[in-house]
């Protein structure tokens, strides 16, 4: 059973906030897509495809390799040109763009960090705070081509969040990083939405799509098609009875408690409602 000030270690009013601030806060448009069609080798990979994205979505593109997405994050940032159709930028946007296999170079990973940042006329103390999150202190004066996939993949990230762009797109972020490390890249991002930076991902990982994921869209066919990312996982939400109030239509009573059951998704929102709407929480489980 966990307690409603302490549920997931977030207090609730903290909790409010963060929901509010991962939210978009524009129907600014961003980038469209206007029958945009990449063909490979005789191979259409996207067909046809049109769709308007907005200023501080975060979006997910999910499905199996060979699919399309790290095509379609290539198309969106200009790296590789359409076949056909066209992309309009609706405003001069500034890319940072994590590939899912970042080179090995021959130079010490501090060296190439510190080479970006003076580039981007960031201060070496950040680069340096950078290193510590991510863990990668022990390694700064390892060559890059000797560094595993997973702390590549962290160099990657550095060098596109130390001076975040307008859009940031990131291929397969996660992959070969440890527990630690992926926590605290969901956290990075997380405040960067706050900034109001626009997030595109193509991933695998079902807690990546939880945390940071405001639409999720498949390629199907070289289509892009929206769709409702599944999450079984549902909790039982206890509130005290309270005569004084209406009860919800999802709620019945058991013994001296009203119990409702709450998908993972609009768990946050909904102990939020409940809360506002005067109800006392006892508990949240989630369910067998």
């Amino acid at each position: 059973m966990i307690g409603i000030m302490t549920l997931f270690g977030i207090k609730i009013q903290d909790w409010n906030n963060d929901m509010d601030t991962l939210k978009p806060e524009t129907n600014e448009k961003l980038i469209t897509l206007e029958n945009a069609t990449k063909d490979y080798k005789g191979k259409r990979v996207i067909d046809r495809v049109s769709h308007v994205f907005f200023k501080g979505d975060s979006i997910a593109f999910y499905g199996h390799n060979g699919s399309g997405k790290s095509t379609m994050l290539k198309l969106l940032s200009g790296l590789i040109p359409l076949s056909d159709g066209e992309i309009h930028y609706h405003k001069d946007l500034r890319f940072s763009y994590v590939p899912e296999k970042f080179a090995g170079m021959e130079i010490e990973m501090l060296e190439y960090l510190e080479g970006i940042a003076r580039v981007e006329g960031v201060d070496h103390q950040v680069v340096d705070d950078l290193i510590k999150d991510f863990f990668l202190d022990s390694m700064i004066h390892t060559r890059m081509d000797k560094l595993s996939k997973g702390s590549l993949q962290k160099v990657g990230v550095i060098q596109a969040i130390m001076a975040p762009k307008d859009v940031i797109l990131l291929d397969e972020p996660l992959s070969g990083q440890d527990a630690d490390s992926q926590a605290v890249f969901i956290s990075k991002i997380k405040e960067l939405r706050k900034q109001g930076i626009t997030i595109f991902m193509s991933c695998h990982e079902k807690r990546l799509i939880d945390e940071l994921s405001d639409k999720v869209f498949t390629i199907d066919n070289g289509k892009l098609v929206q769709t409702e990312y599944s999450n079984d996982i549902a909790y039982k939400v206890y509130v005290r009875i309270n005569h004084d109030l209406s009860m919800w239509k999802e709620m019945r009573t058991i013994g001296n408690r009203n119990e409702m059951t709450v998908k993972e998704p609009v768990l946050k929102e909904t102990v939020i409602r409940l809360y506002e709407d005067g109800w006392e929480i006892v508990g949240i489980e989630e369910c067998n």
